[in-house]
């Protein structure tokens, strides 16, 4: 789709601006009062903290013990810290503030690598180095959003900070220049694409703090042109892996780094180059990926989560609404305007977002954000390429994951069921722990949170489901209308040879009733069906009771009914669920029928 726009790219590129500098005192002057205030209060609390340190021994602790926490907590400190600082100046400039700045430029242009210790590798799953070997970065997710915001920071400050020594934003470029330029086109990261590799959130991700990193800076000509076309070859791999659906099977939580850095990608490329890209925003399947944020949004804060993506996958910004009138979607726009408006007043200037392009487009376009709208109805979506079916009417919201278990970042969880009813979770996805070296190695499947057997599916004690391409369901049939419903063949989706000639789930769900899960097994195992719940199940002969205003009757071939209480220690996890989250094992011959009133 990109490449072929390549001849039509223009002769000349423009340099990108996200917001006028701080010299323009017209521009920052105008800017919500409120913001600018809540802005400052940060920064000044910031002027009272030292710049944190980065130690050798926290890097060097991923590869000892796993731990990524330590060293990145101090790292996105760091660029948080700039951040915040550059906005306050911005708003109303300050001799403190620019000193302060001038620090924490040159406390990141002096780190020895901009490359976590989790993605210092060369070769795509490959064992890290311990250390950064600094005569050849690296260019991960965060060294690219670094050189994106040292690059904003220039952009807004270049003048005010020349008038202290020219040599700030020098080192700027230079930096820049060393550790994302001149790898990007000397080096080949996989994330930029080749052949039929498969893409992620990395490629739109890296390439869009890139092109940032390039156009924000006063790069020449024949560099940007390179860049600009090798930017349109990643977006095309990076689409390759997206269905016409434009389901991201990685969750909402990385539509934020995958769809919307699309969106990015070519809102910048439009802008440096005269708006040469706008008919890409009339294609249907960048319509489908801009519109898949409101179709997997579950009730309230909740979004349907599968794969790493946490239930609390957090309210849209500014960039879904930008995206939202690129396409000209009035729904999406709506949607995106009234989850919005559930961030706290304090959070409206994103202080805890890294990248500044973000925290300067929520800035900018804040009238945008201050405007009412009358949310869309929500309404069934199917999405076949990733084997999402979702349902609701005025009370339920269901979601059920078919597909596979080889998604990007994919936990083994075919078949499983997600079900809110009056904006609270009553089946769940627990989501993912804080990630460690683990999470992101062949032990992947041995943490907890990623087993079938601790999401809501039958398994088979003592097998489970398997990770990879070949452990898939079967969609057998699929219906619409009041009584939707969506069923499956699932024996594949468990290892080979086991003794499971069939197992086979129906989920329907009468609108404005009930939901019913219809479970069928055929085999020499003995089936045990797990549900994970917030609420402690109340039992009472056939029923269990979740909370004030769910109700599950049980009927079949039913064995014995247990219950499990789990801890939840994980901060991550924390931010979401209670201290304690619920398992109930189901055990059964070969059928059962779940009725949720």
């Amino acid at each position: 789709m990109f490449t072929a726009y390549q001849n039509s790219l223009p002769s000349h590129l423009h340099t990108y601006q996200t917001a006028r500098p701080a010299s323009d005192r017209t521009f920052w002057e105008q800017q919500d009062k409120q913001v600018s205030s809540s802005i400052a209060e940060d920064a000044a609390s910031l002027l009272e903290q030292p710049i944190p340190p980065l130690l050798a021994s926290e890097y060097r602790a991923f590869t000892k013990t796993g731990n990524r926490v330590h060293f990145e907590s101090a790292y996105f400190a760091r660029r948080r810290r700039l951040g915040t600082l550059t906005l306050a100046y911005c708003c109303k400039p300050d001799a403190t503030l620019r000193d302060a700045i001038i620090d924490c430029i040159w406390a990141i242009c002096e780190e020895s690598t901009w490359c976590l210790p989790a993605h210092n590798s060369y070769i795509r799953d490959t064992p890290q180095l311990p250390l950064a070997q600094v005569d050849r970065p690296v260019i991960d997710l965060f060294s690219a959003e670094t050189g994106a915001t040292l690059a904003q920071a220039y952009a807004l400050l270049k003048e005010d900070l020349d008038k202290e020594t020219p040599l700030i934003a020098q080192r700027i470029e230079h930096e820049i220049g060393e550790r994302i330029h001149k790898p990007y086109l000397s080096e080949h990261f996989w994330w930029m694409g080749k052949d039929d590799e498969p893409m992620n959130n990395w490629t739109v991700w890296c390439t869009q703090n890139v092109l940032l990193s390039t156009f924000l800076l006063p790069t020449n000509q024949m560099f940007r042109h390179k860049v600009a076309e090798k930017a349109l070859a990643s977006l095309d791999f990076f689409l390759k892996d997206y269905g016409d659906d434009g389901c991201c099977s990685e969750g909402a939580q990385y539509f934020r780094h995958a769809g919307l850095c699309l969106y990015l990608c070519i809102d910048l490329l439009n802008q440096i180059g005269d708006q040469w890209l706008k008919p890409v925003f009339k294609e249907p399947k960048i319509r489908n990926i801009a519109s898949y944020i409101r179709h997997i949004h579950a009730q309230g804060p909740y979004y349907f989560n599968f794969s790493d993506c946490s239930a609390l996958a957090g309210p849209c910004s500014v960039r879904e609404i930008l995206f939202a009138q690129a396409i000209a979607d009035t729904e999406l726009e709506a949607f995106a305007l009234n989850s919005a408006s559930l961030r706290p007043e304090h959070e409206k200037h994103l202080p805890l977002e890294i990248n500044l392009t973000y925290r300067l487009l929520e800035r900018n376009h804040q009238p945008l954000l201050n405007r009412q709208a009358v949310p869309p109805s929500p309404s069934d979506f199917s999405y076949p390429s990733v084997g999402i079916f979702t349902s609701r009417d005025q009370h339920f919201a269901l979601a059920v994951k078919a597909g596979g278990n080889d998604d990007s970042h994919n936990h083994n969880d075919t078949g499983s069921v997600t079900v809110y009813k009056d904006g609270k979770p009553v089946l769940i996805d627990i989501g993912v722990e804080t990630y460690t070296k683990q999470t992101f190695s062949p032990q992947r499947y041995g943490i907890w949170t990623m087993r079938s057997v601790y999401h809501n599916v039958t398994n088979f004690p003592p097998y489970e489901q398997m990770a990879g391409k070949d452990f898939h369901s079967i969609l057998l049939e699929e219906t619409e209308g009041e009584e939707r419903s969506i069923s499956m063949e699932l024996s594949q989706a468990y290892p080979r040879d086991i003794g499971l000639i069939s197992y086979q789930r129906k989920v329907t769900h009468p609108k404005g009733k009930n939901i019913v899960i219809e479970e069928q097994v055929e085999g020499t195992l003995l089936p045990t069906l797990s549900l994970m719940t917030v609420e402690k199940p109340e039992f009472g002969g056939d029923r269990i009771r979740l909370g004030n205003n769910v109700l599950l009757s049980i009927s079949g071939d039913l064995l014995t009914i247990e219950t499990e209480t789990i801890p939840v220690t994980d901060a991550k996890l924390l931010a979401v669920w209670p201290h304690e989250v619920y398992r109930i094992r189901i055990n059964y011959q070969h059928s059962l029928i779940l009725t949720l009133t």
